[in-house]
């Protein structure tokens, strides 16, 4: 049997916790990817190291099971609340904390420290306004907006340029999978002249939602790449899996 050891953010954590979807979500990305490498390496047992809404420092001090592979995948949060830089090259080199790069230099470490096998790490994907199917007054805009100077797109790719080395890969979500605003979902439905209407982005983005007194603008019709606005449908999940089956199947023996 294989052990895969996956850390991550909300993408991470939900694979676990389909009714913090809403049921939205049927098999996330972790299960799906498990389902498209089964045939080829074997049964796969997951240690899910998820945390809601984490951020890179939030693992600098975490140790981490032996396993046969490891997957990473963080930095929307740090790209959305602005913590921290993505990082350069050097960054990641000396493990310099406090930037993106750095921080995942040193989770790298730690990993190394219990196993020398294959580390993949992810880089975010394109997100439109996302709005908590949770608690419908929490709405975050998409990365058509910088944050803190930064966007998105520049985090991605500091992340699949400088994070590498001997048995360390980057795997490309942002740029393989798709993922854009405009995609994210196929519309919100607001209300517009007291009727309520079906916006496609980006006609939705400066029309008011009450949360008090509207519906969620995100009805289940809504969802394409997302369910939200930024965690993976189903459609979205299959497709970050079939990127990350291939990469795994690849190096993983």
């Amino acid at each position: 049997m294989k052990v895969w050891c996956a850390i991550g953010d909300s993408f991470t954590y939900l694979n676990d916790h389909l009714d913090e979807t809403g049921y939205r979500l049927h098999k996330g990305y972790i299960t799906r990817t498990v389902e498209k490498l089964t045939p080829l390496l074997g049964e796969i047992s997951v240690i899910n190291h998820g945390i809601n809404g984490a951020i890179t420092q939030d693992f600098l001090n975490m140790r981490f099971e032996p396993a046969d592979f490891y997957t990473i995948l963080l930095g929307t949060n740090d790209w959305f609340r602005a913590i921290y830089p993505a990082g350069s090259q050097s960054d990641f080199d000396q493990e310099r904390q406090g930037t993106i790069v750095g921080n995942l230099a040193t989770i790298i470490r730690h990993i190394r420290e219990v196993s020398p096998c294959p580390i993949f790490v992810l880089n975010p994907v394109e997100r439109s306004e996302f709005i908590y199917i949770l608690d419908h007054g929490h709405v975050d805009h998409g990365s058509y907006e910088a944050a803190g100077g930064q966007e998105l797109k520049d985090v991605a790719r500091a992340i699949y340029t400088c994070v590498h080395g001997d048995k360390v890969y980057p795997v490309d979500l942002h740029g393989l999978s798709g993922f854009t605003p405009e995609n994210a979902v196929h519309f919100q439905r607001k209300r517009v002249g007291g009727k309520e209407t079906d916006l496609p982005y980006p006609r939705y983005l400066n029309v008011p939602y009450d949360p008090g007194k509207d519906d969620y603008p995100y009805p289940e019709e809504a969802a394409n790449m997302t369910y939200d606005g930024l965690h993976p449908s189903d459609k979205g999940s299959d497709i970050l899996a079939g990127i990350l089956a291939k990469a795994i199947a690849s190096k993983v023996r």
